[in-house]
C-alpha cells in the first residue's frame, strides 16, 4: 500500500471518530502530503478531498491535468475557465453534515462555500490534517533525518569558510551555493547569518556589515531535500572568545542539552520550554531569552507542535521538533544552538549531528 493511501485511510479514520465527514485539503503542503505531488496553482481552486468513506477526489484546473495524471488512488476531477470551481467543490462534498476545511485556504473561497452549500456546517482543520502531521511515519522520518544530514555537512563547509573580512551576505550567499552544489535548490528559509551587535537580533536579515575578529556569528540555515525541510543553527567565535561569550555559550549549551534529554511521550510542551528556560533564567539571562524553545518542522520548516509558554500540548511518539535555546544580549553578542529531534517511545533522538561546543575560527582558518 502507498504511503498516500495510508494516509487517507487514517484521515477517514479521524472523520469517522471525531463524526466529520469529510476534509477539503487546500494548501500546497497539505495538497503534497496527500497525493505526493508538489503543486501551488495559486489562486485557481486545487482541493484534496477525502470524504468519511468511498474514495477521495483531487480537483483541479484542467490545466494540471499531466501534473496529477499519476495519482490513481483518486477520483480526478477538472475544472475549466469560466466554469466557478467552488460548485464543482460543493458537489462532492456531502448534502449536509460538518466539513473540516484547511486551515491556510483563503477566507473567501470558504465563504463562497457555505453560500453554494447552506446545509453544511464547517471546522477548522486542526483535528484532522494537523493531528496526522504531527505524527511523522516512517518515510517522513527517513527524509527528514536525510535532509538534516545535508545540513550538518553544509554547516561544516560555512563554518570552514567564515573568517574576518568577509560579509554577512557573503556568508548567506556561500550557504545558498553550498546548497545548490547538493542538488538542493530550494531554502526553508533565507539564511540567518548574524555578527556582533546584529547576533542580538534572532531574525536578523544579513547585510554588508563585515565579520571581525573577536565577535560571535550565528548561523541559522536549512534547506529542502525531497520535500522535507532541514534547520540548523550554530554559534561560532572568531578568534578568541571573550569570558562572558564562553559564559553564556555555556548557558545556552547547557540549556540545549537538557530540553531534548527531557523531551519524552506525555509531557507538555510548556514542559521542555521551561527546562531550557529556567536554566537560562537561574543563570540570570532569562530576560534575554525571547522566543519558544522550539517549533515542529516537516514539509514546512515552521509547522505544529510548538514548544513554547503556555503550551499544554502532549508529546507524542513520532513528533519532530527543533531545540533552540538562545541568549541576546542588545548591543553586545547573541548564541543560538539548533537541533532538530524526533520524539521516541522514551525520549528524543537528534537529527543533527555537528559538534555544539563552543568552535573559535582563527584567522589562520584553524579550529581551536
Amino acid at each position: 500500500m502507498k504511503v498516500q493511501e495510508q494516509r487517507f485511510m487514517k484521515a477517514q479514520g479521524l472523520l469517522a471518530a471525531r463524526q466529520l465527514d469529510a476534509v477539503v485539503v487546500t494548501s500546497p503542503p497539505n495538497f503534497f502530503y496527500f497525493s505526493g505531488i508538489w503543486l501551488d496553482s495559486n489562486e485557481r481552486l486545487q482541493a484534496v478531498v477525502i470524504p468519511k468513506t468511498g474514495t477521495p477526489k483531487i480537483i483541479v484546473h484542467e490545466m494540471f491535468r499531466e501534473e496529477v495524471s499519476g495519482v490513481k488512488e483518486f477520483e480526478q476531477l477538472f475544472w475549466s475557465d469560466g466554469i466557478p470551481p467552488i460548485e464543482l467543490l460543493a458537489k462532492v462534498l456531502p448534502a449536509a453534515g460538518t466539513v473540516s476545511v484547511d486551515n491556510q485556504w483563503p477566507s473567501g473561497n470558504l465563504i463562497s462555500l457555505m453560500e453554494v452549500n447552506k446545509q453544511l456546517s464547517y471546522v477548522h482543520s486542526t483535528p484532522i490534517l494537523g493531528a496526522l502531521r504531527l505524527i511523522k511515519d516512517d518515510a517522513e522520518i527517513k527524509l527528514l533525518e536525510e535532509s538534516a544530514n545535508y545540513a550538518d555537512q553544509i554547516m561544516d563547509r560555512v563554518i570552514e569558510f567564515v573568517k574576518p573580512g568577509v560579509t554577512e551576505l557573503e556568508v548567506a550567499e556561500e550557504i545558498k551555493k553550498l546548497f545548490r552544489k547538493e542538488g538542493i535548490n530550494q531554502l526553508s528559509f533565507e539564511p540567518i547569518v548574524a555578527t556582533g551587535s546584529n547576533a542580538a537580533m534572532p531574525h536578523h536579515v544579513p547585510d554588508d556589515t563585515v565579520l571581525r575578529e573577536g565577535d560571535t556569528v550565528v548561523i541559522d540555515m536549512g534547506g529542502i531535500k525531497d520535500y522535507y525541510c532541514s534547520d540548523i543553527t550554530r554559534t561560532i567565535v572568531l578568534g578568541e572568545a571573550t569570558p562572558e561569550i564562553e559564559k553564556v555559550y555555556q548557558v545556552v549549551q547547557r540549556a540545549q542539552e537538557a530540553a531534548v534529554k527531557a523531551i519524552k511521550p506525555g509531557l507538555a510542551m510548556q514542559d521542555i520550554d521551561q527546562v531550557a528556560r529556567g536554566i537560562i533564567t537561574e543563570a540570570g539571562y532569562g530576560e534575554y531569552f525571547t522566543h519558544r524553545t522550539g517549533h515542529g518542522l516537516g514539509i514546512e520548516v515552521h509547522e505544529e507542535p510548538y514548544l513554547s509558554p503556555g503550551n499544554r500540548q502532549i508529546l507524542k511518539e513520532g513528533m519532530v521538533v527543533s531545540v533552540e535555546p538562545g541568549i541576546y544580549l542588545p548591543g553586545k553578542f547573541g548564541v543560538r544552538i539548533e537541533d532538530i529531534v524526533v520524539v521516541t517511545a522514551d525520549g528524543a533522538e537528534r537529527m543533527n549531528h555537528y559538534p555544539r561546543h563552543l568552535i573559535c575560527r582563527e584567522t589562520t582558518d584553524a579550529r581551536k
